[in-house]
C-alpha cells in the first residue's frame, strides 16, 4: 500500500457523511423490542388531543375561513383603504415671557 493510499483510508473516517444526530430509526428499533404496549392516556394533559379524528384541522379551517381576508385576484384591482381625515387640531399658544 502506498502513501496515497494510506492517507485516502485515513481520511475517510474522519470525513463521515453519516449524521452526527440520530436519525429515529434507532428509536423504532428499541420500540419494536419493548413491544406495541398500549398507550396511557392519562398522559395526555389535553383531553381534545383525543378526539380529533382525520377531519379535524379542516374542519377548523372552514370555521376561520369567514374571518380571513380575500385572496387578491389579477381580475379585480386593489381598493385602498378608505380613511377618515380629520382637521388638524389648531396651534397651541406660545407662551411669551415678559
Amino acid at each position: 500500500m502506498n502513501r496515497l493510499q494510506a492517507v485516502q483510508r485515513l481520511s475517510r473516517g474522519f470525513a463521515s457523511a453519516a449524521p452526527k444526530s440520530s436519525t429515529g430509526i434507532e428509536h423504532a428499533e428499541q420500540f419494536a423490542k419493548l413491544g406495541g404496549k398500549k398507550p396511557d392516556w392519562k398522559l395526555y394533559k389535553v383531553q381534545n388531543y383525543l378526539n380529533n379524528d382525520k377531519y379535524t384541522y379542516y374542519q377548523a379551517e372552514i370555521e376561520l375561513q369567514k374571518y380571513r381576508l380575500p385572496q387578491p385576484s389579477n381580475k379585480k384591482p386593489d381598493v385602498l383603504p378608505k380613511v377618515k381625515v380629520e382637521a388638524a387640531p389648531a396651534k397651541p399658544e406660545v407662551y411669551k415671557t415678559k
